[in-house]
């Protein structure tokens, strides 16, 4: 079998076309196209070394397809058009628009039209905000497409030379490979076996039984003598098999080739290899000579001219008249380089292309890419093909070649930053010196600053960024917001607050430009845990956009509003900015987001806090698929930060851990110490409870050696290492990590809530008291999850009181408020305590109960290490009855002499410090004796061994 895009001219033309040898292959091909309508495959995959029949393979696969009624979308890759996005699809969608030219209806053209006008879009409009191609809102909406072509009669997307994909192609046939489109859609690709795209091979290493893969081996000898002439001599085809290997390709090259030539070669003397490629690229350089020079350069035209080579675009570029030209081309196909589909003339296979382009002369090529640019501009073509001929051409000093780079490189921001950056690094080397295109090069310079923002190189994007802030201000104040935006990244807020200050009474009088500075300054402000400033400044951005017509903007406002009243607890302001900055953002589309996509963190953020999960959950979801399509690297790791947040508020616990995973690694990839320590201070708590106190205390260690930047961040960090440390036994003086001062009132429950359960583990049960109800007067209106904080402190700090009664009360409180926040490990851990404090109160039926459903919560949430703290819990409670009627009826236990000492001052209230002093032992000693007396009394606190001691009671022990 063999390729026959490349045959030659002559007899063996028709034995050429032949599937020779590949009836295994055809066989599968077969089975796949029939069992693609049931879901039984979606990918076949042929690969292969170059010239050994890949594309013929994929040509009766697609042959087949159409015998059984699909729908056949087909394209090709090239290597001369990688860096045109998209490249490929549009390929293939052009093919169909011009195989169903039908008028009118909604057939395959004109859904393909649609596709096109999609995938082109960024060249139909000056405005570039609305001309940006939405990955997002792209890869959907040919989804979809595939979907209702395959609803009637299945669709099949056949692409060859997919290792010659651009980057956004290779995205979208992921997206496609990742979320298929409906039962009946078969994606068929055709490409190197060393050159496999990663995607492609992560779904072949799956071993999915919906994969097929094709390895093309060479011919043998056998299949090699039946695509000889019938008079070649036994020893001339082995010859040929030796030298050729097996590879239809090279054996075409080598068919006039001399037995002497043959025998050199088979011999495998040095530099036979590159004797054979100079061999066959001599074969196809002779071909071309063969051709009339009209017919030549139109070879070298359409070699130029790639996917735009039809006949016109061939005389243009060639600069020949019609007649000529359409000669040219004729003989073109009569000689079997290429063939005309349509209107667009292809060759026969990507080796004759390159040997076109590469023999054409430097000189005439760049003319050549000069003259299809000019066609595209007078009719109106593609941007993206516009660009490509014209980064071909420009010197240095055209303006119009710069603007044409740099709106290309300004359009695939957001779709294909890769891309961009090249464009419009090259804009600028083409872009003339002059005084009057200095704030024109200072955008491009900030949108190439957004671009390697957007590819992760934070340093880089901020040292372009400093080129442009000294320019006018008109020109540096998007440069300053985006400067700042890296600054946070980098944890970098004092820098951020000065340059914002020195620049916004600068920003002259657009009040979108203003209101963009100051929203980053309230940004800054909520970070530093300022909230009054972050308030001040916000309000006065929304009085400023109330003049513009920019809801998104107007959106991410409210947004960063909400969360500093929420931070300076004004609860009801919270909730009503909230409101408003998701139905702005709901009505906005996914293009006008993606600029702002990173501030659907903070409205999601407000949202959680306010208890309302569905909407937080709904519009990260959102704002993570518009990050992902969009390739914004920066933003990411914020909303990702903000998802695992909200998933280990609401029980998720797995989840939570995956997803700040993957923030720290987005954060990683961006080189942003802050948002890492963001990811790993939001992973706390789901890991202690899920993986325990081990992986958790590591994480912390790792929190402690690389903290937040941020005051507020500081603040949330310190809290939750201080409850692992609880968790852990840490307690003890010099063990607790220190905790912030009042920072702002989302945290101020949760700190001396922290305090209280510290000052509880140290045996300070007055302090314990007190903290926790400061707690409960500091959450009162502020949401359910406070109250629950605030209420499980206190039943703890009663529990270590001896007020039993009023620890089940609190404790009850507590699974009450978490259970009507949705935060399902807390509610866990209040019934936990409640089953603790109902078994020292002697109601061993009630503590069952509780212990159940604390089960329910810890199975419910993933809390497995929870889970298996309660077990044992359980346990003890099983031994607990006969054991405590044992001790009853024993009397008073029996205490060593040193151990009644201890016990006795102790039971007087000295620390354990001080009781290592007045009897000259050391601390770890006494804590040993403290813990046996414990044990012997059947007591967890020091108030109950005083009782005890004093003979006030007997109290059961705790769970």
């Amino acid at each position: 079998m063999t390729d026959d895009r490349s045959a030659p001219p002559g007899a063996v033309r028709e034995q050429w076309s032949e599937l020779v040898a590949r009836a295994g292959e055809t066989a599968r091909i077969e089975e796949a196209v029939a069992g693609a309508a049931a879901g039984k495959c979606r990918l076949l995959l042929i690969d292969g070394d170059p010239g050994v029949g890949k594309t013929r393979l994929l040509a009766y696969l697609i042959e087949r397809a159409h015998a059984a009624g699909r729908t056949v979308l087909d394209g090709s890759a090239t290597e001369f058009e990688r860096l045109v996005p998209f490249g490929m699809y549009v390929d293939a969608f052009t093919r169909m628009s011009d195989e169903h030219d039908e008028p009118g209806g909604a057939g395959p053209g004109v859904l393909a039209e649609a596709a096109l006008r999609t995938l082109l879009s960024a060249g139909e409009t000056s405005d570039t905000e609305r001309g940006r191609l939405d990955r997002y809102h792209t890869y959907r909406g040919i989804r979809a497409l595939l979907n209702h072509l395959a609803t009637d009669r299945g669709v099949v997307l056949a692409f060859d030379d997919l290792h010659w994909a651009d980057g956004p192609s290779l995205e979208l046939t992921e997206f496609l490979l990742r979320r298929p489109p409906a039962a009946g859609f078969l994606l068929a690709v055709a490409c190197r076996s060393s050159m496999i795209p990663p995607m492609v091979a992560e779904a072949v290493a799956r071993r999915d039984r919906r994969v097929t893969r094709l390895s093309l081996a060479p011919l043998d000898e056998n299949a090699v003598a039946l695509l000889m002439p019938s008079d070649t001599s036994p020893r001339r085809r082995t010859l040929m098999h030796r030298v050729s290997g097996g590879n239809p390709l090279f054996l075409r090259a080598l068919l006039d080739a001399d037995d002497h030539t043959l025998a050199e070669l088979a011999d495998g003397r040095p530099g036979a290899a590159l004797a054979l490629e100079r061999e066959l690229l001599a074969v196809l350089r002779g071909e071309l000579d063969r051709l009339t020079p009209a017919a030549r350069r139109a070879a070298h035209a359409a070699a130029v001219a790639g996917e735009l080579a039809s006949p016109v675009v061939i005389a243009h570029v060639a600069e020949l008249d019609a007649a000529t030209a359409a000669a040219a081309v004729d003989e073109l196909c009569r000689q079997g380089l290429g063939t005309l589909a349509g209107a667009r003339f292809a060759f026969h296979h990507p080796l004759v292309r390159g040997v076109a382009y590469d023999t054409c002369g430097p000189g005439w090529r760049v003319a050549a890419h000069a003259r299809a640019a000019g066609y595209l501009r007078g009719n109106d073509g593609s941007l993206a093909l516009l660009a490509h001929h014209t980064e071909r051409y420009a010197e240095h000093g055209d303006e119009q070649a710069a603007r044409t780079l740099a709106e290309a490189g300004i359009a695939y921001l957001d779709s294909a930053p890769a891309t961009a950056v090249r464009l419009l690094r090259d804009a600028l080397r083409v872009l003339p010196e002059r005084d009057d295109l200095v704030p024109y090069r200072g955008h491009l310079l900030t949108c190439l600053a957004k671009g390697t923002g957007v590819m992760g190189s934070l340093t880089e994007s901020r040292r372009i960024l400093h080129e442009v802030i000294h320019l006018p201000h008109e020109v540096a104040a998007a440069a300053v917001a985006f400067s700042s935006v890296i600054s946070r990244l980098l944890g970098r807020l004092d820098e951020a607050r000065a340059l914002l200050s020195a620049h916004t009474g600068r920003a002259g009088h657009d009040p979108r430009l203003r209101a963009q500075l100051l929203l980053e300054r309230a940004c800054v402000a909520v970070l530093r845990a300022d909230p009054g400033e972050a308030r001040r400044h916000a309000r006065e951005a929304v009085a400023l956009l109330s003049e513009t017509a920019d809801p998104v903007l107007s959106a991410a406002t409210y947004a960063v509003l909400a969360l500093a009243c929420l931070q300076d607890g004004d609860i009801s302001a919270g909730r009503a900015h909230s409101g408003r900055a998701g139905w702005l953002m709901d009505s906005a589309s996914d293009n006008a987001l993606v600029s702002h996509v990173e501030l659907v963190a903070p409205l999601s953020w407000a949202e959680t806090l306010l208890q309302r999960p569905g909407d937080a959950e709904r519009h990260l979801a959102r704002g993570v698929d518009l990050a992902t399509m969009s390739g914004g690297s920066y933003a990411m790791p914020y909303l990702l930060i903000a998802q695992a947040h909200q998933q280990a508020r609401v029980g998720r616990l797995a989840e939570a851990i995956e997803t700040a995973n993957h923030a720290a690694t987005a954060s990683e990839y961006i080189q942003s110490s802050e948002t890492l320590a963001m990811a790993r201070c939001v992973m706390l708590l789901p890991v202690l409870w899920r993986h325990g106190t081990g992986p958790a205390m590591k994480l912390a260690g790792r929190l402690a050696e690389a903290a937040p930047g941020s005051a507020w961040w500081q603040a949330m960090a310190h809290l939750s290492a201080a409850r692992v440390g609880l968790a852990a036994g840490r307690a003890q003086p010099g063990h607790a990590p220190p905790l912030p001062s009042v920072l702002t009132r989302d945290t101020e429950v949760e700190r001396l809530a922290v305090q209280s359960l510290q000052a509880g583990a140290e045996g300070d049960v007055g302090a314990a008291l007190r903290r926790s109800a400061a707690a409960v007067a500091a959450a009162e209106g502020g949401g359910a999850y406070r109250a629950g904080i605030a209420y499980d402190a206190r039943a703890r700090a009663l529990c270590g009181h001896d007020d039993l009664a009023g620890a089940a009360a609190a404790a009850r409180i507590a699974a009450e408020r978490f259970a009507e926040s949705g935060a399902v490990g807390e509610r866990g851990l209040a019934h936990q305590l409640l089953a603790t404090v109902h078994g020292r109160m002697g109601d061993v039926a009630s503590s069952r109960a509780e212990i159940g459903r604390a089960k329910a919560a810890y199975r419910e949430s993933g809390a497995d290490w929870l889970a298996g703290q309660l077990a044992r819990a359980e346990r003890r409670l099983a031994a607990r009855g006969p054991r405590h009627a044992a001790r009853k009826a024993a009397g008073p236990p029996a205490l060593t002499a040193r151990e009644h000492q201890v016990a006795e001052l102790v039971s007087q209230g000295l620390t354990n410090r001080e009781v290592a002093e007045r009897l000259q032992l050391s601390q770890k000693t006494v804590e040993t004796h403290v813990a046996r007396i414990f044990s012997k009394f059947d007591v967890r606190s020091r108030v109950a061994l005083a009782r005890r001691m004093a003979g006030q009671g007997d109290i059961p022990a705790a769970g």
